[in-house]
């Protein structure tokens, strides 16, 4: 080296230029460091002979979250002071911790159902039952820690304080199963203005009949505040119903009552006694004929005359009154529903009853026909040719009615002996009857010839058997 120093001052020319072409090289390798250098150096500080560079680059990403508002608010167009709200949850990856629902009146907001934002609603849906009478619109916010987001409005609701309902157009009277004439309701508001798109809905008040209301039974009012209900119809006919008219929130209304008949007849229809005693009169009874509508309502319009029968295989009978004179028609006259007979059977059994009238067609009813009381013995079975001192085939002997119907409750015991030379007739000779039936089973007769024999139970009498024989 020289030995020369090289120096640089405020006041050097020289050295202001080595500073800049410093400062030249340090822009060029981009060095922050080497930038303050030169500025001590500019300022007249003694310029260093070391510095460094430094160089690099790098990248990175972050995922930015959002919070989507509710959408579809929904409300109904009219209401009464409770508003149903509704709406659909936020979408996306940001799940609400919950929402809160702002009710708007013209230019004034209010807190709804309950809800704030320290009071959240976690479902979709809500009751503002508090809502003033006016027009109004709601918004639903959803929350997510401080994050919030806020729906759009929902269309207009009209809430109205509905003070009651009203029969204008009656219930008039009708005939059972045909249409009513349009009855008509009207609800209005305390100041007694219309209410429109009020569901109303309609019932049967007084029931004397019994009957249904059928048809459409609810529908709203129209623009005059008034809900029409036509097609509506009852089927069982009685005078003094009423109908009833409710929507929410409002006091019902009764209708004025009014009379329902039958219509015209279309069948019969016999009932009577389920059972009788066996009889050459008409004893059972009384039976009814009655004729009816479609809807089984009785029909008093008209005179009908019914012909009776029974598929009974014995001696059969009808008469007016028990034990009356017999005949084979009746007639339901004028202003009644029905005619009464009585019936009488030989034949002990099941029997079928018919009336039939014409464009009526046929109606029916069973009836269980018993024996009469027991009143004489027959043979059932009867004793057969057989070897002499041999067992006869087995023997019965019936208890029965006048009728000759079997007596099945008759227990009465019968004794079985010979006709001829009494005494000569072996085994068991008296039977209790089971079921009105006695059996003799074990029967053995002598001497051989020509028989009979003759079966006697104390109040019944006796009964001889057609003959048989016995072999030497």
């Amino acid at each position: 080296m020289s030995g020369r120093r090289n120096t640089s001052s405020p006041e050097s020319p020289h050295g202001f230029r080595r500073g800049l072409v410093l400062f030249q090289r340090l822009l060029g390798r981009g060095a922050a460091v080497g930038i303050a250098m030169v500025l001590v150096a500019l300022m007249g500080a003694t310029a260093a002979s070391a510095y460094w560079t430094a160089t690099g680059k790098g990248s990175t990403t972050s995922a930015v979250g959002t919070l989507a508002p509710p959408t579809n608010v929904t409300v109904p167009a009219n209401s009464t002071s409770s508003v149903p709200v509704a709406w659909t949850a936020s979408a996306g990856p940001t799940v609400p911790t919950g929402y809160y629902v702002t009710r708007i009146t013209g230019a004034t907001s209010t807190p709804a159902c309950g809800s704030s934002p320290a009071a959240l609603i976690t479902g979709t849906s809500c009751t503002d039952s508090s809502a003033p009478e006016g027009t109004h619109s709601y918004v639903v916010t959803a929350v997510h820690r401080s994050w919030t987001a806020l729906s759009a409005a929902s269309g207009n609701v009209l809430v109205w304080s509905m003070q009651n309902a009203s029969f204008t157009v009656q219930p008039a009277n009708v005939v059972a199963g045909q249409t009513l004439p349009a009855v008509k309701v009207a609800v209005r508001t305390v100041d007694l203005l219309p209410v429109m798109s009020a569901r109303v809905t309609l019932a049967i008040g007084n029931n004397p009949g019994g009957g249904t209301l059928s048809g459409t039974v609810t529908a709203d009012t129209d623009m005059t505040g008034v809900a029409t209900f036509s097609g509506l119809s009852i089927n069982k006919a009685g005078s003094g119903y009423t109908l009833t008219a409710s929507s929410p929130g409002v006091a019902g209304a009764v209708s004025a009552p009014f009379t329902v008949t039958a219509a015209a007849a279309t069948r019969l229809v016999v009932a009577g006694p389920a059972s009788g005693t066996a009889s050459a009169t008409a004893t059972v009874g009384p039976f009814t004929v009655q004729r009816q509508d479609a809807y089984e309502n009785p029909v008093t319009a008209g005179s009908t005359e019914v012909t009776l029968a029974s598929n009974s295989t014995g001696t059969k009978v009808f008469a007016a009154t028990a034990g009356g004179a017999p005949l084979t028609k009746v007639t339901i006259p004028a202003g009644a529903a029905s005619a009464s007979f009585f019936y009488g059977d030989t034949k002990a059994g099941s029997p079928v009853i018919t009336g039939a009238a014409t464009g009526l067609g046929q109606a029916t009813a069973p009836v269980s026909v018993t024996a009469a009381a027991a009143a004489k013995l027959v043979f059932g079975q009867q004793p057969t040719n057989t070897a002499k001192g041999q067992r006869i085939t087995p023997v019965t002997v019936l208890v029965v009615d006048q009728f000759d119907n079997l007596q099945t409750t008759s227990v009465a015991p019968v004794t079985m002996d010979k006709t001829v030379k009494q005494g000569n007739l072996g085994g068991t000779v008296v039977q209790n009857a089971v079921a009105g039936v006695a059996t003799f089973s074990d029967l053995t007769i002598n001497p051989a010839g020509v028989h009979t024999l003759i079966a006697t139970s104390p109040g019944l009498g006796s009964v001889t058997s057609a003959e048989f024989t016995s072999g030497g």
